[in-house]
């Protein structure tokens, strides 16, 4: 990110940038308004890089960390595309003599490619402001995500305007060149990861929904068979987005993960059926074709180098969890008599109501094979924010030494919501637990 803004800002430079700067007020202000849309057109290319689902990308930084750099990256460049904008208008009418809104008519109706450039601007704005949390929160989840699509078109809009009248996209072939490749690169990893790979791996093993059974009051655990899973390059604790060919609505993808390890008889998944999409997702039926793109995640056992074995989540953050404690059952990690020693299973939780995968979890408990505490109650507010109420006196790192004394001797898995993962592990490494060892996914 640094080095492509650095790449951007060098060929304002080359094309008289910082000289404007000091010729006039008009020229300085007009050359301002051509950085802010240069940075602001980069980043917006690598936005759409970041969240390409491009294989390398992922398997570095994680589904979550990309996640939290697309929205900055977003709310930075869509703040720059305007000021862009007026910086543009401002400095014009000041070369021209005329009025700021006669300016902007003017460029809007009469420069090449400005309509549709206008008109991308006006749909990123609106992707932007729906994406703001006040927004987000009154938005249903099928609203969103149809509108966040348009800022693939708002891209795309601004593409000609860039081209046919940006200065800086043609002032030399470097710039040309630099300029093309972003697009070519940004378009060509949208169509291959995010169009052709996951239509190749749906229509290779073509899943189908087996049956759906409740878990508890609000979750589902969904099984789901298809052909040549044996060739499915899928790892327990990793998620896939899913697409059930349920009818209307059926395009939405929702990231959901393994709750149990991957088999050759099949896939299982565990989710929650309070939210937006929850009903058609609870009256799946079976037989119905399902979509599948990934797998994502780093939440897998490959990254596993002790004894130990500790797993912390919150809400449906247990799914993934549940499915490496299941890999760790089956390979006989866990059993004592290959130099194991029984995994512990810390659950967040609001209430001691039912919970998903009570009779795995008994059965693994009487095996002795796992250790099961739970975190029972309502968020404190006075203490620790990860912990409950009742145990809002304790101290984070207290709490962190006391769930996982053996700070060396363990991985750590945490996945749950992102403020509750990220105070937790904040406060586990502050107990000790080393960077190595700690393995987070948040829900983002």
């Amino acid at each position: 990110m640094w080095a492509t803004t650095l790449v951007v800002v060098a060929l304002w430079e080359h094309h008289g940038g910082v000289q404007d700067l000091v010729a006039s007020p008009a020229e300085a202000i007009t050359s301002l308004g051509r950085l802010t849309a240069l940075v602001s057109s980069n980043l917006l290319l690598l936005q759409v890089l970041a969240m390409a689902r491009i294989p390398v990308v992922e398997r570095s930084l994680g589904q979550d960390r990309l996640a939290r750099w697309h929205r900055v990256l977003g709310f930075t460049s869509i703040t720059l595309l305007l000021a862009h904008l007026v910086l543009t208008t401002l400095g014009w009418s000041l070369l021209d003599g005329v009025a700021l809104w006669s300016e902007l008519w003017s460029l809007v109706t009469t420069a090449p490619g400005m309509l549709l450039a206008a008109a991308g601007t006006a749909l990123l704005v609106l992707v932007g402001v729906t994406s703001a949390r006040f927004a987000r929160r009154r938005l249903r989840y099928e609203s969103w995500h149809l509108l966040h699509l348009y800022a693939y078109l708002g891209v795309g809009l601004a593409l000609p305007h860039q081209l046919w009248t940006g200065e800086d996209f043609l002032a030399s072939t470097a710039a040309t060149v630099y300029w093309w490749s972003l697009y070519a690169a940004a378009l060509g990893a949208v169509l291959v990861h995010r169009v052709a790979a996951p239509l190749r791996l749906s229509l290779r093993h073509r899943l189908t929904v087996s049956h759906v059974r409740e878990e508890a009051p609000g979750i589902v655990t969904m099984h789901l068979t298809g052909r040549r899973l044996d060739e499915l390059a899928v790892l327990p604790g990793q998620f896939f987005v899913w697409r059930f060919r349920t009818g209307p609505g059926w395009t939405r993808g929702h990231p959901y993960s393994l709750s149990a390890a991957p088999t050759t008889e099949g896939l299982r998944i565990t989710l929650g059926t309070r939210g937006d999409d929850g009903d058609r997702l609870r009256r799946v039926a079976p037989g119905t074709p399902v979509l599948l793109e990934g797998p994502y995640g780093r939440l897998t056992p490959e990254v596993r180098r002790r004894r130990g074995l500790v797993l912390l989540g919150n809400g449906l953050g247990v799914a993934p969890l549940m499915s490496l404690l299941d890999d760790a059952a089956r390979t006989g990690v866990l059993d004592p008599r290959r130099g194991g020693r029984p995994a512990t299973l810390v659950r967040r939780v609001r209430d001691l109501g039912p919970q998903p995968f009570a009779a795995e979890l008994d059965a693994l408990t009487r095996a002795g094979l796992v250790e099961v505490v739970d975190l029972v109650g309502p968020r404190s507010t006075t203490g620790t924010a990860w912990l409950p109420a009742h145990l809002g006196h304790v101290t984070g790192p207290e709490a962190a030494r006391l769930l996982v004394p053996d700070a060396a001797g363990c991985d750590v898995y945490v996945c749950g919501s992102a403020t509750w993962a990220d105070a937790l592990a904040a406060d586990l490494r502050h107990a000790g637990v080393p960077r190595d060892a700690l393995h987070v996914e948040r829900f983002s």
